[in-house]
C-alpha cells in the first residue's frame, strides 16, 4: 500500500536498484527504461490477418476486445446469435400468433351483416323482375284512344262512346274467352284467317304450349280502338315478363285474334337461319335496335357505306345483325324516330352468300311496321 510521505522522512525510489547496480548510475537508467517499456506494451496485441482472409482497405478490422474509455481496461465483444433463413417468416408467423384473435368480432354482428345482405339482393332483384308497359304500343299514335269509364260515359250522354264502350267490353270478353281454349279445334275458328294458318299453328305448337300460363290478367288501361271498332288492341299482364300485346280484327261481325303477332311468328326461327344460310329473303317479326357492329363480313372499313341493326327474335330471345345498304331508300325507312329505341317490324332478311358469317344477314325490304299486316292506320 502506497502512502503519503511525513514531512523530513525520505522518499525511497520508485524501482529498486540493488545493491550491486546502484553505484552504476547506466544500469539504472537501463531498467527505468524497460520498466517503463513493459507498462506501456498493451496486455493484448493485435495478430495478423489470416492470408484467406480479405486485406482491402474497404473492409474494417476486427478486433477480438475493444478498450474501455475510462478504465482502459479491456473487455470481450458480445457476438449476437446470427438469423437463421426463416428468421423473418418466423416473425412474421409469431406476430400473426399473437394477433389472430385480439381483436375478435362478435358472431352476431356477422349473421346480421349476411342477413341484410340477403335482404337488399331480394329487393333489388324483385325491382328488376317487375313487369314493364310495353313501350312500343305507347309510342303508336294509333293506340290513342283512351279507356271510357262506365261513370264517364252515362253522365255525359255521349252516343259514341257508349258504343265504344260496348265494343271495348265485346272485345274483352272475346280475349278472356281466347285464353281460356285448351284444344287445338276450338282455337282455330278464333284466330284470324290469313295463307297457310293452319300449318303454321301446327308446327308453331310442336314446340309451344297452346297457352301462357303465366298471363295474368287484362290492362284495361291501354285498351284502344281503331277504325271504328274494326280493329282492337290491348296488353296483358303476364307474371314476371313484360306485357304482352294482343290485337283483334273484326270479320264478319266477329273479333279474331291476329295470331301471328300474338306468338311473334316468323318463317325460320334463328338456328334455322344460321344453319342454312338462306340467300331468298326470309320474313322475320323481329324487335329492331340500330347499332355499330362491324366485324366479321362487314369490318369498320365499310361502316360508311353500311348501316348496323341488331334485330332480336321474340320466340327465344336470340339476335342477328342485321345491315342495310344506305344508298338505298330502305335505310330512310329504318331510321328510328329519336325517341323510340327500338320497335317492333316485319322484314325480309338473307345472307349475302353461302360464306357469310352466320350472324350477319342483309335487310332486303320492310313489310310492315308493327307485328300486324294490314294494320288500319286511322280511328
Amino acid at each position: 500500500m502506497l502512502r503519503l510521505p511525513r514531512g523530513g522522512e525520505s522518499t525511497p525510489p520508485l524501482v529498486q536498484v540493488p545493491e550491486d547496480d546502484a553505484s552504476d548510475p547506466t544500469i539504472i537508467e537501463r531498467k527505468v527504461s524497460e520498466k517503463s517499456t513493459l507498462d506501456a506494451k498493451p496486455l493484448v496485441e493485435k495478430t495478423a490477418p489470416h492470408p484467406l482472409e480479405g486485406t482491402t482497405e474497404s473492409k474494417s478490422p476486427q478486433f477480438d476486445a475493444e478498450p474501455m474509455p475510462s478504465s482502459g481496461e479491456w473487455r470481450r465483444r458480445k457476438k449476437h446469435r446470427s438469423r437463421g433463413k426463416n428468421a423473418e417468416n418466423e416473425w412474421q408467423q409469431s406476430q400473426n400468433r399473437k394477433l389472430r384473435f385480439s381483436r375478435r368480432i362478435p358472431l352476431a354482428w356477422i349473421w346480421g351483416g349476411g342477413i341484410l345482405t340477403a335482404v337488399a339482393i331480394v329487393i333489388a332483384a324483385a325491382a328488376l323482375l317487375r313487369p314493364q308497359r310495353d313501350s312500343h304500343a305507347k309510342n303508336d299514335s294509333v293506340l290513342a284512344t283512351p279507356f271510357l269509364e262506365i261513370d264517364v260515359v252515362k253522365a255525359s250522354g255521349n252516343a259514341s262512346a257508349v258504343k265504344q264502350l260496348a265494343q271495348i267490353k265485346e272485345a274483352h270478353k272475346w280475349i278472356e274467352t281466347f285464353l281460356q281454349v285448351r284444344k287445338m279445334e276450338d282455337l282455330m275458328p278464333m284466330l284470324r284467317p290469313v295463307d297457310g294458318l293452319e300449318e303454321k299453328t301446327q308446327s308453331y305448337y310442336l314446340n309451344h304450349p297452346l297457352q301462357d300460363q303465366a298471363i295474368e290478367e287484362i290492362d284495361q288501361s291501354s285498351s284502344a280502338l281503331l277504325q271504328d271498332g274494326r280493329c282492337f288492341q290491348t296488353q296483358l299482364i303476364v307474371k314476371n315478363q313484360p306485357p304482352r300485346l294482343i290485337t283483334l280484327m273484326k270479320i264478319e261481325g266477329e273479333y279474331k285474334v291476329d295470331w301471328e303477332s300474338w306468338v311473334g311468328w316468323s318463317e325460320m326461327n334463328v338456328s334455322s337461319l344460321r344453319g342454312k344460310k338462306p340467300l331468298h329473303p326470309v320474313e322475320v317479326r323481329v324487335v329492331l335496335e340500330q347499332e355499330s357492329y362491324y366485324n366479321f363480313d362487314f369490318p369498320s372499313s365499310m361502316e360508311s357505306r353500311w348501316q348496323s341493326y341488331k334485330l332480336t327474335f321474340p320466340d327465344d330471345g336470340q339476335m342477328l345483325h342485321g345491315y342495310v345498304d344506305r344508298s338505298l331508300p330502305i335505310h330512310q325507312a329504318l331510321i328510328p324516330p329519336s325517341d323510340v329505341p327500338s320497335r317492333p317490324m316485319i322484314l325480309r332478311i338473307r345472307y349475302r352468300d353461302e360464306r357469310s358469317h352466320s350472324s350477319q344477314v342483309l335487310i332486303d325490304s320492310v313489310v310492315a311496321e308493327g307485328w300486324v299486316k294490314d294494320m288500319p292506320r286511322g280511328q
